[in-house]
């Protein structure tokens, strides 16, 4: 409870300790099972969300020229490989965010930093993926798994491939010039379409994610999923995981039961 009242503050293992009092690898176990609870009980929170969503918009489709954007999505980087860790080695093999998350080739190209997809909705909740590359392999499942097909989604312009799916699907041009071959005004919003709910959400993901000072990735889908957790929780509420939603998840409350006392009961 503290800790979706903290929210967007994160509670790392070390708090724990002293407030409870306990060893660190108590705290730290304390906190997988958090993380685990977590985890699974973003999956019905997902689907709940997708089906409120699914039953608003049925049949909705969005004006050409104006914006009412329920849900944004866009992708950042946690702890990337700087210049320094690659030793002052460019690296040529990736571009984009990606490269920023290997090292130098001729450092081995190991994966230091973390890739987050984020999928974020103006009602408050939010959802954070750890991803591999931003190609539409990888981002569409994502994607068609959380926000349904008539929902108004905007982006940038590097998610063109949700054109052909999502009819109501707009996308603002940062890279847009002006008269002068400079940067256009209207870069970052036109008529109404702008990708600040999922960049405003990335701000806080990266400001609350300092605190742990790095994260490997293969831990980081666990961190990004209890903080997806608290973040839904606080936008939904904590009824949503015990109170039953409909014929299709009527299986929430007996989920929602086993899941808060399986993990720090047994």
């Amino acid at each position: 409870m503290e800790t979706t009242l903290q929210y967007p503050k994160v509670v790392p293992a070390t708090e724990w300790v002293k407030r409870l009092n306990i060893s660190y690898n108590s705290a730290l176990l304390l906190k997988r099972r958090l993380q685990l609870l977590a985890s699974d009980s973003l999956t019905i929170l997902r689907e709940v969300l997708y089906n409120t969503l699914q039953t608003e918009f049925k049949g909705y489709q969005l004006p050409l020229h104006q914006g009412n954007g329920k849900s944004s999505a866009d992708s950042v980087v946690l702890y990337s490989a700087s210049q320094r860790a690659n030793k002052g080695r460019k690296r040529r093999k990736h571009s984009g965010q990606t490269a920023s998350i290997y090292l130098s080739d001729s450092l081995g190209g190991k994966q230091i930093g973390t890739l987050v997809h984020t999928i974020a909705f103006q009602n408050g909740a939010v959802f954070y993926d750890a991803i591999q590359d931003q190609t539409a392999d990888t981002l569409l499942p994502l994607i068609k798994a959380t926000v349904p097909k008539e929902c108004p989604i905007y982006t940038d312009e590097a998610y063109s491939f949700l054109n052909r799916i999502y009819p109501n699907y707009r996308a603002v041009n940062h890279s847009k010039k002006g008269k002068y071959s400079r940067f256009a005004k209207d870069r970052w919003s036109q008529d109404g379409v702008h990708n600040q709910l999922a960049e405003g959400r990335n701000s806080v993901l990266k400001t609350a994610f300092r605190i742990y000072r790095y994260i490997s990735p293969e831990y980081a889908p666990l961190y990004l999923n209890e903080f997806s957790f608290f973040a839904n929780l606080k936008a939904l509420g904590w009824d949503i995981l015990t109170k039953p939603q409909s014929s299709a998840l009527g299986f929430v409350s007996e989920v929602g039961r086993q899941s808060l006392t399986g993990y720090f009961v047994n």
